[in-house]
């Protein structure tokens, strides 16, 4: 993850700016797709990562007809996808320092 500025938000505030229902956030909570701060929905605080996460889980059950089960184990897919690809493309980049010499 970048380095860029992270907002909160509260779970209210997520259901009504992400218009996602709420029953929506609790699935995606309970399967482990984000994991907000906080023990009840009164008390959670979700990151802008989480935030993205939770309407890329949305979209995915709606548009793809998943259930959540497989929308976790695709998002940690898509993630450990992305991860090794910055990890590559790192490595490369001290590859090209050495072969360039």
């Amino acid at each position: 993850m970048n380095d860029t500025k992270q907002h909160q938000m509260r779970f209210d505030e997520l259901c009504r700016v992400a218009e996602l229902p709420e029953q929506y956030v609790v699935e995606i909570v309970e399967h482990g797709i984000v994991e907000p701060y906080g023990q009840t929905p009164e008390q959670w605080v979700f990151t802008t990562h989480m935030i993205v996460q939770a309407k890329k889980a949305v979209r995915l059950h709606q548009d793809l007809n998943i259930d959540w089960a497989g929308i976790a184990l695709a998002i940690r897919l898509l993630d450990e996808i992305e991860q090794l690809r910055d990890e590559n493309s790192l490595l490369k980049q001290r590859l090209n320092r050495f072969t360039h010499c």
